[in-house]
């Protein structure tokens, strides 16, 4: 007869969220974000606007409508720990790379 018993890890035992290497739905490029909420949850849109004269093409009066490429919806919960992430990040990526935004910006 087989063990039908539960097998559990310890409840005080702390596991390490390790993401996959190989996105689900493939890399994605974007230039574009758009951020929205309710009470509930946010919506954050990545969208790719094309080149300057390119976007011309996309004008429809005094708005541009953007492709969507994908809309991820979050609970409030994840936004402090995004946005440390986000600043992080971004510190780190000045560090590493402050003489080339420098050499940009000039030229």
């Amino acid at each position: 007869m087989a063990d039908k018993t539960k097998k559990t890890a310890p409840k005080n035992e702390e596991l390490t969220a390790i993401p996959s290497l190989e996105p689900r739905l493939g890399r994605v490029y974007s230039n574009y974000v758009q951020i929205s909420h309710t009470k509930y949850d946010f919506t954050i849109r990545f969208g790719d606007a094309p080149p300057g004269g390119d976007l011309q093409r996309l004008r429809r009066g005094n708005e541009v409508t953007i492709p969507n490429i994908v809309e991820i919806v979050i609970v409030p919960d994840l936004i402090p720990e995004i946005i440390k992430a986000l600043e992080t990040n971004y510190s780190r990526f000045i560090e590493q790379f402050r003489d080339i935004a420098k050499e940009t910006e000039e030229n």
